[in-house]
């Protein structure tokens, strides 16, 4: 991308991270003011353009100059949304006992996806050339449509409330043959319950013993 735009790669990377900071900045501002959803669907979007932008660009229909905007304006968008907000997310949508295993398993996938994506880059670009940010446009779109139908907004809201918020918005739903409604709306089963239900177990199995001794 800096071939032809700017001799010294160097002051190019330098560029990008500073630019990188200033959106980070940027984020810091609009991170409570705009909304974790909103902002993951505009970052994903602008990703998306600019993944675009850059394919069309290495084709040769744009100059070297719109193609490193385009580069500048992918490290911004994600810098105001997908870099920062996720991390947001995971934490405010579980109760405080679970946060630490879904944080655990949310920095687990994210690394792992990041050395595949770097490992696998080279094969990509070999085979893809001038597309090869094309598989990266159908992701972010792919993210955009999941922000956009599924991600519930989580600022201001605590964990129970996204649980009604989720249950109200799927109520009438069965998986797997299960109420979603109604798993919710029953108090868990209390002690006493429970010793009833294991001494009906306890029962069952003596009446079978008693009619396989009959046999």
């Amino acid at each position: 991308f800096f071939d032809g735009v700017i001799e010294n790669p160097l002051v190019g990377t330098t560029l990008m991270g500073a630019i990188n900071v200033l959106a980070t900045y940027v984020a810091l501002l609009l991170m409570d003011k705009c909304g974790r959803r909103t902002l993951i669907m505009w970052s994903s979007a602008g990703m998306f353009v600019s993944c675009i932008v850059i394919v069309v660009s290495l084709n040769g229909y744009f100059s070297d100059m719109v193609a490193l905007g385009a580069v500048a304006s992918y490290v911004c968008f994600f810098e105001i949304g997908l870099g920062p907000i996720p991390w947001l997310i995971v934490a405010e949508m579980f109760e405080g006992k679970y946060v630490t295993a879904a944080m655990s398993i949310s920095c687990q996938l994210n690394w792992a996806c990041n050395f595949f994506v770097g490992l696998f880059f080279p094969y990509i670009n070999k085979s893809l050339g001038a597309y090869s940010f094309g598989p990266f446009a159908i992701v972010l779109l792919l993210t955009f449509m999941f922000a956009w139908i599924y991600l519930p907004e989580t600022q201001g809201t605590t964990p129970a409330e996204l649980q009604a918020e989720m249950v109200k918005k799927n109520a009438g739903r069965s998986y797997h043959n299960m109420d979603i409604e109604g798993m919710t709306s029953h108090a868990p089963p209390s002690q006493d319950e429970w010793e009833q239900a294991l001494a009906m177990l306890v029962q069952l199995g003596d009446d079978d013993s008693d009619e396989e001794a009959g046999v």
